[in-house]
């Protein structure tokens, strides 16, 4: 199953709409029915066809998850739940209002100086953090780095779980 919006994962999250997507799969805005908030869902792409990556994929995927986890730090994004769903599984976030460090610098260009160490302070803080044999594949990069209306916040994931006023 692909998601699309208006579709209901595990019976609770309903897909509002798509928010990106990277290497491991696509990021969607969702509502979550039971508690009635917005949260970032990851629908996490699994290798197509071939049943071990696919068992591999899975077991990282939960690996990681619980790990992540465990962390909690102001400039790492929460992992809330883990949808273990065939054919794959979906990681629930907390959505970070806001847009990617990569939208910023699309549209306005260059960081000042003291804003560009800023962010590659909260980016260094968030990878201090993950420094666990459990989270060795998400990466670190201005398509993963929400920028919201307060302190930057980094995804433990490879798509960013913002809230762009713009459609995804």
């Amino acid at each position: 199953m692909v998601g699309a919006q208006g579709d209901v994962i595990d019976g609770r999250f309903e897909l509002v709409g798509r928010l990106g997507s990277g290497g491991m799969g696509t990021v969607w805005r969702a509502r979550d029915l039971a508690l009635q908030r917005e949260v970032a869902l990851k629908e996490v792409r699994t290798p197509d066809g071939d049943v071990e990556d696919t068992r591999l994929t899975r077991g990282r995927v939960t690996r990681e998850a619980q790990a992540l986890a465990r962390l909690s730090h102001p400039n790492v994004v929460s992992i809330h739940h883990l949808v273990e769903d065939d054919p794959h599984p979906w990681l629930v976030m907390e959505l970070v209002p806001g847009e990617s460090l990569h939208e910023r610098l699309v549209r306005d260009g260059a960081l000042p100086p003291t804003r560009s160490r800023a962010s590659g302070s909260t980016c260094a803080a968030r990878c201090r953090r993950r420094t666990t044999p459990a989270c060795t594949t998400a990466t670190s990069s201005p398509a993963t780095c929400c920028c919201g209306p307060t302190a930057p916040r980094c995804s433990p994931t490879s798509a960013s779980p913002r809230s762009s006023t713009r459609p995804g």
